[in-house]
């Protein structure tokens, strides 16, 4: 009797084997082994030079492993077309250099690059991509301005509203609530979980903030000692133990009783 074939894993989008990244002969992180599942929030946490943005940069396609297997949706992640890649999925990068003078409006519409390949005009598809990502960013307002003109806080928002107007299934940021006041910082974290919540998608972030990591993430990846040290829910992950000895400082956590949420602080010496 034949056996039947396996049936394709639809639900795991990123899949690492023992993968090892890195940007020279030694690397920032090895062995680690990890899924990322469809329509989940994956937060990636850690001290500086753990290697969260290294790992970012590696789901983006972006940085070969050293060493171990990627794939994305079955693929190695590298061997994709990268107009494909591009169109399934938006990395926004922590900072971005503006070379040139272009209107908040024309820089969002950059997102609508990997569909505007091999000669295909501009429609009204990708203007409502666009509207879309001014508008759910709080940009409205800024669209005609000069993309220089804008704060540090400002230019990060219409970096995500650049990557909402690619219309990903997947969502890589980079500290996406960096330079952001509490209240544009919130209101970015609450976008990301009504894009989980309607929109199904996977969205992977890096951030020092544990307290918004906790509030808004399905799960925790803890990235310390060049591995990954632990995963999980963050009633597993944020343990007060294995944060004050990650992070090298004392760290009260507690969990919230009307919230039922992890908090977590730093105790003064």
């Amino acid at each position: 009797m034949t056996a039947s074939p396996t049936p394709p894993d639809t639900d795991t989008v990123f899949r690492a084997t023992d993968l090892a990244l890195g940007y020279g002969a030694t690397p920032v992180i090895h062995g680690l082994s990890a899924q990322i599942q469809h329509a989940e929030i994956v937060a990636l946490i850690g001290p500086n030079g753990a290697g969260k943005t290294t790992l970012l940069r590696a789901l983006a396609g972006d940085l070969a492993p050293h060493s171990g297997g990627l794939t994305f949706r079955g693929q190695a992640i590298t061997t994709m077309n990268r107009r494909l890649r591009a169109q399934a999925i938006a990395y926004v990068p922590p900072t971005l250099d503006l070379l040139s003078a272009m209107a908040v409006t024309e820089f969002v519409g950059l997102g609508r690059t990997p569909y505007l390949l091999g000669g295909r005009r501009w429609q009204a598809t990708d203007q409502s991509a666009v509207a879309y990502g001014l508008r759910v960013m709080d940009l409205e307002a800024f669209a005609d301005r000069n993309i220089h003109e804008l704060s540090e806080g400002e230019k990060h928002r219409a970096m995500i509203a650049l990557a909402l107007a690619q219309e990903p299934d997947v969502l890589l940021l980079d500290e996406p609530t960096a330079h952001l006041d509490i209240k544009h910082a919130w209101q970015t974290m609450e976008l990301v979980s009504e894009l989980h919540r309607t929109r199904g998608m996977t969205i992977v972030l890096t951030t020092h903030d544990l307290n918004l990591a906790a509030e808004f993430a399905d799960r925790l990846f803890l990235l310390a000692d060049n591995r990954l040290h632990a995963a999980g829910p963050a009633s597993e992950v944020l343990v007060a133990r294995t944060l004050s000895a990650v992070y090298g400082y004392p760290i009260q956590v507690w969990t919230d009783p009307d919230q039922k949420v992890r908090r977590v602080f730093p105790l003064r010496r």
